[in-house]
């Protein structure tokens, strides 16, 4: 996520602004971005591997596309070594 921001994707996905989550503005291009740094081809592919870790999706309302995950946060990447599938 902080490489989208820094290539200028911020507007197909980017953190939240207290940066314990991230929002998908654009489904469709996010698979574009995602594409240079993984094997991912479809977006529903990159829902389930989110869920296999157990992040949370807003599907509705004002924060659809908002996807969190405690250890999930922004500048804290050795939290993510806590994750587990």
């Amino acid at each position: 996520l902080d490489d989208a921001e820094r290539t200028g994707h911020s507007h197909i996905v980017s953190w939240s602004p207290g940066g314990e989550s991230f929002k998908i503005h654009l489904p469709k291009q996010l698979i574009n971005v995602l594409q240079k740094y993984f094997r991912q081809s479809k977006f529903k592919s990159f829902l389930r591997q989110l869920q296999g870790y157990d992040f949370k999706r807003i599907t509705r309302g004002k924060d659809q596309g908002v996807v969190s995950h405690p250890m999930f946060l922004r500048g804290r990447r050795s939290a993510c070594t806590l994750m587990k599938r």
